[in-house]
């Protein structure tokens, strides 16, 4: 069995040039973590979701990995962190964007259950020219198999 039988269409997709905002916006009204990001001729590019959003609320050391023990010195009041993101809102999905690993609709579903298993929550499926054709979840995926069970 390959992803053909259970790729489903994105439920959303962000384009490059999103802003922050209208991106959180639409996390928040599909109710998803993350969505695709794809370019003016539906190219998948990468993900954004709250990950991201989390990380545009980090002090920039901790988002380079830098280990800066206690953060007590850093303002994060709601207010605080309502300004930090207010201010990042008009950039561009493109700009912090998250590279992930993309797959094809003939993949063998076991490859694909083993990606899920090792951390990715979704799996974007392209076609040969790249293009973005849909999304494997592991709710999907799960469902599937458990057909008839």
């Amino acid at each position: 069995m390959t992803c053909s039988d259970i790729v489903s269409p994105p439920i959303a997709v962000l384009s490059k040039g999103d802003s922050v905002l209208n991106a959180l916006a639409l996390l928040r009204e599909k109710g998803v973590s993350a969505l695709p990001v794809t370019d003016a001729k539906g190219h998948f590019l990468g993900v954004f979701g709250l990950r991201e959003l989390i990380a545009l609320l980090l002090p920039r050391a901790v988002r380079l990995g830098q280990d800066m023990g206690d953060l007590g010195f850093v303002s994060d009041s709601l207010g605080d962190l309502h300004q930090r993101l207010e201010a990042l809102g008009k950039d561009q999905v493109g700009k912090h964007m998250a590279p992930h690993r993309a797959i094809r609709a003939e993949t063998p579903l076991i490859e694909a259950l083993m990606l899920l298993y090792r951390g990715d929550s979704y799996l974007p499926v392209v076609d040969e020219a790249g293009k973005l054709v849909g999304v494997l979840t592991a709710t999907d995926a799960m469902n599937r198999v458990s057909e008839g069970v």
